[in-house]
């Protein structure tokens, strides 16, 4: 088994004491609430164990839906990002990413537990702007089962307002 980590973001129609209580007693003990009151936004972020990515997201969902909240999207831990995560995004080796000049000085960093850490919205806005060949699109940041499992979520709720589109998703999903 490996431990996957992934935010999931849910309804922010409660306090946030009234969504961490539910977490803590029931399933998700692995699991850490991030609320914005401005902007009422909630994140709940997993370091989940299991067989594969997606087994992790859907189990946190459904322990989410079990405490009575309403899941919206998920998405990788966040953007807060090292070398070891930033070089198979750009398809080189950790120590080719460190010795280039992105990283020194070009996109900010900070030290945090003996590891430079970035903002990967910063290193994409930097090679997209970098002069000649350093200039490169990004691989995207989200592994394609976070597209596929946000689909899925969309159409979820899609089919709890309206029950008639099941038969019609049933025969899309079936040709």
């Amino acid at each position: 088994m490996t431990v996957f980590q992934y935010g999931v973001r849910v309804a922010a129609s409660r306090p946030r004491d009234a969504l961490v209580a539910p977490l803590v007693r029931g399933t998700c003990t692995d699991a850490v609430v991030e609320s914005g009151p401005a902007t009422r936004r909630v994140l709940v972020y997993f370091d989940r164990e299991a067989t594969s990515l997606p087994a992790a997201v859907v189990t946190s969902v459904l322990d989410l839906e079990d405490s009575g909240l309403d899941c919206l999207a998920v998405g990788p831990d966040d953007d807060l990002v090292t070398l070891d995560v930033i070089a198979p995004r750009l398809g080189l080796s950790p120590g080719a990413v460190g010795d280039g000049p992105v990283f020194d000085g070009a996109v900010p960093a900070v030290e945090c537990g003996g590891f430079r850490v970035f903002r990967w919205s910063d290193v994409v806005a930097w090679l997209r702007s970098a002069p000649g060949p350093a200039a490169r699109e990004p691989a995207p940041a989200w592994p394609p089962v976070f597209a596929a499992l946000n689909l899925a979520l969309r159409l979820r709720r899609l089919i709890r307002a309206d029950p008639g589109l099941v038969a019609a998703v049933r025969d899309l999903l079936g040709s």
